[in-house]
């Protein structure tokens, strides 16, 4: 295994997501400082530490009843829940993630809890169309996630830059409460903190996208360094790219599809993230995590499960599933 590459790799990771948070939190004090002193800058800070600590505020429960999620049992998916094992065994987690299926013909997994109670579910679509090497990836990627306590730095993030939009809307309010006083008396006004106060939540916003962008591409790193090649979960994210577009450009023919900004992406561009793997893949020796576990099994994943699929549509949540 090249360690010196991986080290150098996961070293800028880590910089990278630490400065963003550390960004994210001092905009959010600094914010609070400027509507109304030390006092709730303290209090502000105190609040997201907290928040941080405790468990997060939607539990993975209501999240896994949103998207119509059940467990998968062994019986019903032996062979997953082997991978499931070895690649958690192989990421050094105590506990083995609990697996869920979510009956959507989107393509899509997600992990959810903390290293002690993690949870990854994965779609009919995942089930259906990856083979079980690129499934094992898209496993590990989400492993990964848990392993690097990414669903809680994640939260903190999402909190910090919920308390500083709140605080911003508040500080507009109160200076909007005072234009007769600064308009008709000597009254100044300091605009630096009112400007910081105005474009907080769009930096905010591209702050957190930019720690989610951080936080994927060390997972891709860490599904590589887990499954042993980096090859199989460039797969996966072509098949996944190639499925998503045809699923959701059936929905809205023949309404051409308008680019996503790649500035507003919660996620990095996937060919970038394939160009990245690809090019770790040339350079890294890694052991094969196929030499531990037979990944080419004749039969079928997950023939035996119950299969009750949705077409994707829109919620009132947001959400498509």
């Amino acid at each position: 295994m090249d360690s010196e590459l991986i080290v150098k790799h996961k070293l800028l990771n880590v910089v990278q997501s630490a400065a963003l948070v550390i960004i994210l939190a001092a905009l959010m004090t600094y914010v609070a400082w400027a509507i109304a002193g030390e006092l709730l800058a303290w209090i502000a800070f105190a609040l997201v530490v907290f928040l941080y600590i405790s468990n997060p505020v939607i539990t993975p429960q209501f999240i896994l009843k949103m998207y119509s999620a059940r467990p998968i049992g062994i019986h019903e998916a032996q062979s997953i829940h082997q991978l499931v094992q070895a690649i958690a065994q192989r990421a050094g987690l105590k506990h083995v993630p609990k697996l869920f299926y979510i009956p959507s013909r989107v393509i899509n997994a997600f992990a959810l809890g903390s290293k002690d109670d993690s949870i990854v579910a994965i779609s009919d679509g995942v089930l259906r169309k990856l083979n079980l090497e690129e499934l094992a990836a898209i496993l590990a990627h989400e492993i990964s996630h848990v392993k690097n306590n990414d669903i809680r730095v994640m939260t903190f993030a999402d909190i910090a830059g919920r308390i500083t939009k709140i605080l911003s809307l508040l500080g507009q309010i109160l200076i909007f409460v005072n234009l007769p006083l600064i308009l008709f008396t000597s009254m100044q006004l300091n605009w630096i903190p009112l400007l910081v106060m105005v474009f907080a939540p769009l930096v905010s916003d591209f702050i957190q996208l930019g720690l989610s962008r951080v936080r994927e591409y060390d997972a891709d790193l860490g599904s590589a360094i887990l499954l042993g090649d980096a090859r199989p979960l460039a797969s996966a994210l072509a098949k996944m790219e190639y499925y998503k577009h045809n699923i959701l450009g059936g929905l809205f023919v023949p309404i051409q599809k308008i680019p996503e900004p790649s500035l507003l992406r919660t996620h990095p561009p996937t060919e970038e993230r394939i160009r990245r793997l690809l090019e770790f893949a040339k350079t890294a020796h890694l052991e094969p995590l196929s030499q531990r576990i037979n990944l080419y099994q004749d039969e079928l994943p997950v023939h035996t499960l119950t299969r009750r699929v949705y077409n994707p549509r829109r919620r009132f949540t947001g959400f498509w599933y």
